[in-house]
């Protein structure tokens, strides 16, 4: 345990989440009956930007996730954990609780599928 917090000390640039994200979407996370732009999402939580209001690690939320997909927008209700708040970036980021595994493996599928199109543009364009 100690170890690993020595590792994300020194490393400004360890990677500590242990599922792949999706970040190369268009999407919006709908909390309060505000919206806020997707930053990325996994299958187990979320980030978003542009955040403005007054929750705290630790609060629990009721909110809505819209996802654009290439077939059509994945959209799902659920409830979140807050996990952490930048008020100057303006960022939230949270974890998804009680989520039905079949949205959980729409998520799973949609980040490996987009990942896999990004792959296939990058190497045509190289």
């Amino acid at each position: 345990m100690v170890f690993g917090f020595l590792t994300r000390l020194s490393n400004p640039g360890y990677e500590r989440r242990r599922e792949p994200r999706g970040s190369q979407l268009s999407g919006h996370v709908s909390i309060d009956g505000c919206e806020y732009p997707l930053k990325d999402w996994s299958r187990r939580g979320f980030s978003a930007a542009c955040y403005r209001a007054e929750h705290y690690p630790g609060d629990k939320v009721d909110m809505t996730v819209r996802v654009d997909l290439d077939q059509e927008p994945l959209i799902f209700s659920c409830r979140a954990v807050v996990i952490w708040v930048d008020r100057d970036r303006r960022e939230l980021a949270g974890v998804f609780t009680h989520l039905d595994t079949q949205i959980q493996e729409q998520i799973m599928a949609a980040i490996f599928a987009r990942s896999a199109g990004v792959e296939e543009s990058t190497a045509i364009h190289a």
